[in-house]
């Protein structure tokens, strides 16, 4: 018996170990657009524009309600510069069933994270004003990405 019961606890501590470990993810490069103002410079001229993202590798880490996003690149392909390497770190994201995320915001800027369970896909929403002035009518910038992820 005491065997059975022996074997049962490192059953669960083999179990609760599996559970603990993070879900790490790797992303292939992004699909997105970014919203510019026309030549007018009024928002009725605005355009969706293709955002040139060949360097951005996205990385995710899940570890219970902790939600870590890794977005840009450390090397710069065919001399374009890319997004510099940048790693996010939420401690208390929101996770539901299907999805987990989590918001950044500073002065300038707005970004949603949002990476969805089922189809193993990272969106990013940005919003930020055209630089960090205090000029009102600084254009401001919006993009939209996403990311197919696999599971490392």
């Amino acid at each position: 018996m005491w065997r059975s019961v022996g074997c049962l606890l490192l059953f669960l501590a083999a179990t609760s170990a599996a559970i603990a470990e993070p879900s790490r993810f790797t992303c292939d490069t992004p699909r997105g657009k970014r919203v510019e103002l026309g030549p007018s410079g009024k928002g009725g001229d605005a355009q969706w524009i293709d955002d040139d993202l060949d360097t951005i590798r996205p990385a995710v880490v899940i570890d219970g309600d902790t939600f870590t996003v890794t977005w840009g690149t450390s090397v710069a392909a065919d001399g374009k510069g890319g997004a510099k390497l940048t790693t996010y770190v939420f401690a208390a994201a929101r996770r539901s069933a299907a999805s987990i995320f989590a918001t950044r915001t500073d002065d300038t800027t707005a970004e949603i994270f949002r990476f969805y369970f089922g189809d193993k896909s990272l969106y990013k929403l940005t919003s930020r004003l055209g630089g960090p002035s205090a000029d009102t009518n600084a254009a401001p910038f919006v993009a939209t990405y996403l990311a197919t992820c696999r599971q490392q």
